[in-house]
């Protein structure tokens, strides 16, 4: 884990600089894909963590979140907008069902679906952060 700023970090993942997972004070943010659970674990073992929160729910973002927040019985926080596809099987949000990026990662990375304990709206607070709604990338955008 690398300190961005004080009480930020940035968790080592694989690729690196590619998938990235952090921790803000004491909220998760985004879980990579679905094999990262335990190199995520590892890194957060001796630190506090109390809720996880996603900036969008695409595989390589919340491929980890419900067996992260299962194992630390932990809230899910996301946007509005991705809550139905948190909530889903399968869900990819903003996805098109036809494309060979999907398939993919709904193949190999998504992750199982978790029930949403928080919908963030904009002007929201999150670990010191202001929660900024920037639909588009996905609904429910972060």
């Amino acid at each position: 884990m690398r300190e961005l700023a004080s009480g930020v970090f940035m968790l080592r993942g694989l690729p690196p600089n590619a998938i990235n997972v952090y921790l803000a004070g004491d909220v998760l943010l985004d879980a990579a894909t679905r094999r990262a659970e335990k190199r995520i674990m590892r890194q957060i073992a001796a630190r506090g963590v109390s809720a996880h929160a996603l900036t969008h729910a695409h595989p390589d973002h919340q491929g980890s979140s419900h067996a992260i927040c299962e194992r630390l019985g932990i809230p899910l926080w996301c946007g509005q907008g991705d809550v139905p596809a948190m909530e889903t099987p399968g869900g990819v949000a903003g996805a098109s069902p036809a494309t060979w990026a999907t398939f993919v990662q709904r193949r190999f990375w998504v992750g199982p679906p978790h029930p949403v304990a928080r919908a963030l709206v904009e002007g929201e607070e999150v670990a010191g952060f202001t929660v900024l709604e920037t639909p588009g990338h996905s609904p429910g955008h972060v």
